[in-house]
C-alpha cells in the first residue's frame, strides 16, 4: 500500500515536514538525473543485464519525484490540496499505488534474478534464453502492476471519496473496504515481495561468501562483490524504511486493531518518503564507476598524493 493516509496529527507541522522533504528534494533529483544519464549513455552499464531493473527503478522513481512529490510538497506549503478536483486526486492516487507496487515487485525480482545472473549465468548464455529469463518476467510484472492499477483505483466496482484537507486526497482507495481485495494488495503486493527481498538479498551474500572462501578466483570475485554490494545497498535501504510499516500492516491484517501501533504508522509513512529520495543517491554510491566520475567532477574531493623527491 502507498502513502494515502498520513494522520495530519504527528507532531511535525506542516511547514516543518515541507523543508524536510525540500532538502532532501532538489539533491535527489539531480542525483536522478546524474544515475540515470551515465546508466543510459554508458554502453558497459546500459548493457549490463544486472543493471535493468535498476535503470526501470530510477526512471519510475524519477516520475514520482517530478509529480506526486511536487504535489505533496505543495500540500504541506498550502496545508490543503489543489487542485480540488476528484480527476487530480485519482491520478495522484493511481501514480501512488501503481508506482509503489511496480518498484516493490520489480526490486523483489531483482533480487531474485541477481543468482541467476551470479551462479547460473548460463540460463541467460543465448539470446532466447535471455529474453525468456531475463525481459519476459520484467514485462509481466509491468503489465500487471498497470492493469492492476488500472482495475483498483481508476474502475473500481466501488466510488472514492476524496477529502481536500488531507494528503493525497485523504482515505483509503474504496477497494480497501472488499477484504478479499485487501488481502490480495497486501500479501501479493507487500508481504511476498519483501520476504523474497530478505530471502534474497540474505542467501545472495552467503553464497557470495561461500564461493570466494570455495574458489578463491579473484576476478570473479571483483565482479559478484560489485554485483551484490549494488543490491544489497538497496534492499537494505528499502527494508530500513518499508518493512516496519509492512509488519504494522500485517497485524492489522491479521486481526490486530487499528488503534494498535496508530502513533508508530503516521511517523512511518510519512518517513518512508525517503525511500524514494535516498535511492539514487544508494545508487551512485554503491557504484565505482559513478564514484570515479564523481571524483572527476569535484576534482576538490580527490585525495592529492604528495610525491618527495631525493
Amino acid at each position: 500500500m502507498m502513502l494515502y493516509n498520513i494522520s495530519s496529527e504527528i507532531a511535525i507541522p506542516y511547514i516543518v515536514r515541507f523543508w524536510i522533504i525540500l532538502l532532501f528534494y532538489i539533491p535527489s533529483v539531480i542525483c536522478s538525473f546524474f544515475v540515470l544519464y551515465h546508466f543510459l549513455f554508458d554502453r558497459t552499464l546500459r548493457q549490463a543485464p544486472h543493471n535493468h531493473v535498476i535503470i526501470i527503478l530510477l526512471f519510475i522513481n524519477l516520475i514520482v519525484e517530478v509529480t506526486s512529490f511536487i504535489w505533496i510538497l505543495n500540500y504541506y506549503r498550502l496545508g490543503y490540496v489543489w487542485p480540488q478536483t476528484y480527476s487530480f486526486c485519482l491520478i495522484w492516487l493511481f501514480i501512488d499505488e501503481a508506482f509503489y507496487i511496480t518498484i516493490t515487485l520489480l526490486f523483489a525480482w531483482a533480487t531474485f534474478e541477481r543468482h541467476i545472473l551470479i551462479f547460473h549465468d548460463r540460463l541467460v548464455s543465448t539470446r532466447y534464453k535471455f529474453l525468456f529469463i531475463h525481459c519476459l518476467p520484467i514485462l509481466l510484472l509491468l503489465l500487471y502492476c498497470i492493469f492492476y492499477s488500472i482495475i483498483v483505483v481508476l474502475i473500481p466496482p466501488c466510488k472514492n471519496n476524496f477529502d481536500y484537507t488531507k494528503i493525497v486526497c485523504g482515505s483509503f482507495p474504496c477497494y480497501y473496504h472488499v477484504r478479499l481485495t485487501a488481502m490480495w494488495d497486501v500479501i501479493v503486493n507487500d508481504i511476498i515481495p519483501t520476504m523474497t527481498i530478505i530471502i534474497c538479498s540474505l542467501t545472495l551474500l552467503l553464497r557470495v561468501i561461500y564461493q570466494k572462501s570455495r574458489m578463491h578466483q579473484t576476478i570473479h570475485w571483483r565482479t559478484h562483490r560489485k554485483m551484490t554490494i549494488h543490491l544489497l545497498s538497496i534492499s537494505l535501504l528499502y527494508l530500513f524504511i518499508y518493512m516496519p510499516k509492512m509488519l504494522i500492516e500485517l497485524l492489522h491484517l491479521c486481526g490486530i486493531p487499528n488503534y494498535v501501533g496508530k502513533d508508530f504508522m503516521s511517523y512511518a509513512e510519512f518517513f518512508a518518503y525517503y525511500g524514494n529520495l535516498l535511492l539514487p543517491f544508494v545508487c551512485a554510491g554503491s557504484m565505482p564507476q559513478l564514484k570515479k566520475r564523481i571524483s572527476k567532477l569535484f576534482p576538490c574531493c580527490q585525495r592529492h598524493i604528495q610525491t618527495v623527491t631525493p
